[in-house]
């Protein structure tokens, strides 16, 4: 795991070992709040034991933007008092698939076993929901396309945007919509952050941040072209593995070997889909 600091109050830690998934911790005069947490048991009780040292053993609250484990699992390290604040859709999501994620995790690593699963206690569902904590607003707003649960945190007096896995350094859409995420990212460029702090990868900067959501954008309609073509020319599904993600204008590098996996599994999720909605069904899962 390593660390680094956005402003004097707000901390970004990187996970090494699972795909630089990022959380994010803001130092007010209230207390810490977290914003997701990291997976692996080791890295959570770090990052927690630094956060109580920083806000001299005080936390306000948690956030969490999306209920996929990676985001998950570390928040067990906190103290149990504390709220978690997320979507109803993650609360949800997290009743029905959660223990059962969790017991596969400890099934393949025992690592797992001290995990325990923090369920939201506070939700919203329509528009955003704001909160204060100490000399810190923030909007919790709905950033929906790589699932429909995920939400991001705009920081106002810096204009900072938390975006759990809206944004991230390969668009991921196999548990979500592709079409939603391109409409969510255009939403992103309207708000204008000055900075943002993916789910997965390197923070953006100011001056980068408009180019940047504009190349994720254009990844995702070249993914959905690719699988119109595939569709199109009467070629078999497995074709698909062999279109390279630099064909959509992204590099392997900030994701490493995984990069190419995700980017079919995009491929494949959107294939699949538009195949459905021509033999007449609107909702079939990916077989990515």
């Amino acid at each position: 795991m390593f660390w680094e600091r956005v402003t004097e109050e707000i901390y970004i830690f990187t996970s090494e070992r699972y795909a630089l998934v990022n959380c994010v911790a803001l130092v007010t005069e209230e207390g810490v709040v977290a914003i997701d947490a990291l997976p692996f048991p080791e890295e959570a009780r770090q990052i927690a034991q630094f956060l109580d040292l920083r806000g001299r053993g005080r936390f306000h609250s948690l956030i969490l933007t999306h209920y996929h484990m990676d985001h998950v699992y570390g928040l067990y390290a906190y103290p149990q008092n504390l709220d978690v604040i997320a979507h109803e859709l993650c609360r949800k999501k997290l009743l029905d698939v959660g223990e059962a994620s969790l017991s596969q995790a400890r099934a393949s690593d025992p690592l797992f076993d001290e995990v325990t699963l923090r369920i939201p206690t506070i939700t919203f569902e329509a528009g955003e929901l704001q909160m204060v904590a100490g000399d810190m607003t923030m909007r919790l707003l709905p950033l929906p396309g790589h699932t429909d649960d995920n939400i991001g945190v705009f920081l106002e007096e810096e204009r900072i945007l938390i975006t759990g896995d809206s944004v991230m350094a390969i668009p991921i859409i196999a548990d979500g919509n592709w079409r939603q995420a391109i409409v969510t990212l255009q939403q992103i460029k309207k708000l204008a952050p000055e900075t943002i702090v993916q789910g997965h990868g390197e923070v953006i900067l100011r001056g980068e941040v408009q180019a940047v959501l504009d190349r994720y954008i254009n990844y995702l309609e070249c993914v959905e072209e690719q699988a119109r073509k595939v569709i199109k020319r009467g070629k078999p599904r497995q074709v698909i593995w062999d279109i390279p993600l630099e064909t959509c204008g992204l590099e392997r590098v900030p994701l490493g070997i995984a990069s190419h996996q995700l980017h079919v599994a995009n491929i494949l999720t959107v294939y699949d889909r538009l195949r459905a909605e021509q033999e007449g069904h609107t909702d079939v899962p990916s077989r990515a």
